[in-house]
């Protein structure tokens, strides 16, 4: 079926454009009209114009996006506008021709770009959008394969509603060529006023970073103080950055100093309920707030745990036991003290030994 369908814009320097023409194509060309690059599809979704039928929604694999670049034929011809429910040329004035195409990744999605050489510029400038007249093939609502490009219709984005979204032209070159005058010859130099030299840039889609370097751009008078400015608050995050880690710090220290100092009362409210004297008295020969990392609720029960089984294990091998005693009942030493105080004061100083 014969498909009508409009292009996708995205920027495209005036460097990719002449790169993507040959030389000898350039210099063939050089003072006649203008080159523009337009974008025919790109992968993704495109309602186009079916002749003899309603538009239709097709899907557009990025395959068959290298496909239609191969398709295109050098010198496939431009037209303003599309025929009267044809694609047929006959009547239609041709306005320029197409040089090349190919693949470019824009905006995140394949697209076939084409190179079109337009010798008069003031009949094209008007129109920012394209759409190919093509024969194709369809399974459903995807595009398998195209079996032609016959012709690409010029238009204009605030008449005419494009296929694809955003559909307008990528990049405009003018063809210069060279003066036959020199000077000395009898002809004076022609100065440019400003303006024209303006609306020279424009007009070749000139950028500033071809101009000029970014040095050239720091020495100007208005240029420059965004750079001073950027520079002005790259320091001062710089130095907010330095502060907040020296805060953070302090801050951390501070907490630390706290929670050492407020340690060991909270340890013994901790063992207020389910601990004995024995094991209260162990636990606080034990007891090193410097050398406990976690000294909040949760990092305190974890240490009494903790303390707890090694105080079992270690009066086990002393024979101290959790029971309490008659007097009559304990053994006693040489110094008056008891047998188990005595193996408790033991228990306390042979495991500070190992800590």
């Amino acid at each position: 079926m014969k498909i009508s369908i409009q292009a996708l814009e995205l920027a495209m320097t005036p460097e990719e454009l002449t790169k993507s023409i040959s030389e000898e194509k350039l210099k063939q060309i050089k003072g006649k009209g203008v080159l523009q690059a337009y974008t025919l599809a790109h992968e993704g979704k495109s309602q186009p114009k079916v002749l003899g039928d309603e538009p239709q929604l097709l899907k557009w694999t990025r395959a068959v996006i290298h496909r239609l670049a191969e398709k295109i034929k050098t010198g496939t011809k431009f037209f303003i506008g599309h025929g009267a429910e044809t694609n047929d040329h006959e009547g239609r004035k041709t306005v320029g021709e197409v040089l090349t195409s190919f693949v470019k990744e824009i905006g995140g999605k394949l697209a076939t770009v084409i190179v079109g050489h337009f010798p008069n510029k003031e009949i094209v400038d008007p129109y920012d959008i394209c759409s190919m007249e093509a024969d194709i093939q369809t399974e459903d609502d995807i595009v398998g394969d195209i079996n032609d490009v016959s012709g690409i219709a010029l238009g204009n984005s605030h008449k005419d509603s494009p296929a694809f979204p955003g559909a307008l032209r990528l990049s405009t070159v003018q063809c210069f060529g060279e003066t036959t005058i020199k000077p000395g010859e009898g002809e004076k130099e022609v100065a440019l006023t400003f303006e024209e030299v303006k609306a020279a840039v424009r007009s070749m889609n000139i950028y500033p970073r071809q101009l000029f370097t970014e040095d050239d751009l720091k020495q100007d008078r208005t240029f420059g103080k965004v750079f001073e400015s950027n520079e002005t608050l790259k320091a001062e995050n710089e130095r907010l950055l330095k502060d907040n880690t020296e805060i953070a710090a302090k801050s951390k220290e501070a907490i630390r100093k706290t929670a050492i100092s407020d340690s060991e009362a909270s340890l013994n409210k901790l063992m207020e309920e389910g601990y004995t004297d024995k094991q209260k008295s162990y636990i606080k020969t034990q007891f090193d707030p410097e050398k406990v990392e976690d000294l909040s609720d949760d990092g305190l029960k974890k240490f009494l745990e903790e303390s707890k089984v090694k105080f079992a294990e270690t009066a086990k091998l002393f024979g101290v036991t959790d029971s309490v005693k008659p007097k009559s009942e304990t053994s006693t030493t040489e110094d008056g003290k008891d047998m188990e105080e005595q193996a408790l004061e033991l228990i306390g100083a042979v495991s500070s030994n190992k800590s």
